[in-house]
């Protein structure tokens, strides 16, 4: 029979008030010293509402010193204040990469990470999210339904306060019950490696939009249209950061696609798209705004029409210099039945481990490692794949060699490394036998 869950709607020892003063923050700092273990962390933020994904509030709790909830927005200080307990004490997060840009603004760098969805990544859970997680290991079931809520509004309810305690009230719980099943497994330092990589991938400040990175840019074909989309990405990025609003409210990134793949339309075009598209244009008092804002974006695309040709950018990828996978078929058949056979062996150690297929490697990299093995096996002027030679008495380390350099090249993890070796060596010797 199974156990009934126990929810939990509030934190059980009350809605911790909110800390938005220099001296409410100065106490909470002392009380986390004062506390033991690590210091379960979350964030609560707001990029549908405001330019950025920065913190506006910020969950604490540590054995011995409870849960905290402070207000960084208020208090702009907070990070200075914290950081001599935040800087030297290990934290723990659930998807700690969606947090840490926000935490790395106030100026913080934890000594040492614990992530709870890498632990139930690595015991088989997947892309787990907390709520799933406190249920599955814990019995606990909670609301996760003011996550997209704006948090930069003030008052904060109590109604959002008592939801935010509760994202910390079981991390500490949650993560030793998890890494001592992961110990059991023998993968305690799997998750270490994940963990650390994790911490030092994604402890980096909040980033600006970057053009390139634009959803879609990949249709832009040519130069002059990916320089209109880089000066109108420029432009909306000044006006989101002056009125503190997301930059799609601004100008829609699909609008900005369009411009850029009909520059002889664009400048009539861009006005229909301000003032139909842009929320901002169709939400600020007066229609003067509307006309502002499509002179200031207007300037831009005739900047871009403008351009000379030697400035234009380069068009960006993401293949690393790979031809598109979708003809390897055809033009590059090893590289092809490299990637196919590894596929296969790829799910054959998901299988034995129950770890997903996409936690052992994405798909993007086993392209990457696929195609730079089929470079090496068959190099420049060569009429069929082999081994090089270098080694001619110990072709197994060569091939081991080849491809744990191939792996380690995609950011792979030791333990990663190690398990797939083992799968794709043999993939390997059946093309070069």
């Amino acid at each position: 029979m199974t156990a009934v869950a126990e929810h939990l709607s509030s934190p059980r020892d009350g809605v911790p008030a909110l800390s938005d003063t220099p001296e409410s923050v100065q106490t909470v700092s002392e009380s986390l010293s004062r506390g033991r273990g690590p210091v379960a962390v979350d964030t609560e933020r707001a990029s549908g509402f405001r330019f950025d994904d920065r913190a506006f509030l910020v969950q604490l709790r540590r054995d011995g010193a409870g849960t905290h909830l402070v207000d960084p927005a208020a208090v702009p200080q907070a990070g200075e204040i914290l950081a001599p307990v935040m800087d030297t004490t290990p934290w723990i997060l659930h998807a700690a990469h969606s947090d840490l840009p926000a935490l790395t603004s106030l100026g913080w760098r934890t000594p040492e990470l614990h992530d709870t969805q890498i632990a139930g990544r690595l015991l088989g859970y997947g892309q787990i999210g907390l709520a799933g997680m406190l249920e599955e290991f814990l019995g606990v079931t909670v609301a996760k339904d003011k996550g997209r809520e704006d948090w930069s509004a003030r008052p904060i309810p109590d109604a959002m306060l008592s939801y935010a305690a509760l994202d910390v009230e079981l991390l500490i719980e949650l993560r030793d019950v998890t890494l001592s099943r992961l110990r059991d497994l023998g993968r305690g330092d799997w998750y270490r490696q994940e963990c650390d990589h994790v911490s030092r991938g994604w402890s980096f400040p909040v980033p600006e939009p970057d053009w390139r990175k634009l959803r879609g840019i990949g249709h832009v074909r040519d130069a002059r249209g990916l320089e209109i989309v880089r000066r109108l990405i420029d432009a909306r990025t000044s006006v989101a950061r002056d009125r503190d609003v997301p930059p799609e409210h601004v100008l829609r990134g699909s609008s900005i696609l369009d411009l850029a793949q009909q520059p002889g339309r664009a400048d009539r075009q861009l006005s229909r798209e301000v003032s139909g598209a842009s929320r901002l244009a169709r939400t600020s008092r007066g229609s003067g705004f509307a006309r502002e804002l499509t002179a200031v974006l207007s300037s831009a695309l005739r900047q871009a029409i403008s351009a000379d040709p030697a400035s234009l950018p380069d068009r960006p990828t993401s293949s690393g210099g790979r031809p598109d996978h979708r003809t390897w078929e055809r033009d590059h058949p090893l590289a092809y039945r490299l990637s196919t056979d590894f596929r296969d062996a790829l799910s054959v150690v998901s299988d034995c481990t129950g770890i997903r297929t996409e936690d052992l490697l994405t798909v993007r990299a086993l392209r990457s490692v696929a195609w730079d093995v089929s470079c090496l096996l068959v190099p420049a002027g060569a009429t069929g794949p082999s081994l090089s030679g270098n080694a001619p008495n110990d072709p197994v380390s060569e091939l081991e060699n080849m491809l744990g350099q191939a792996l380690e090249d995609q950011q792979c993890r030791r333990w990663q490394v190690d398990l797939l070796i083992d799968a794709f060596a043999p993939v390997v010797a059946d093309q070069v036998n």
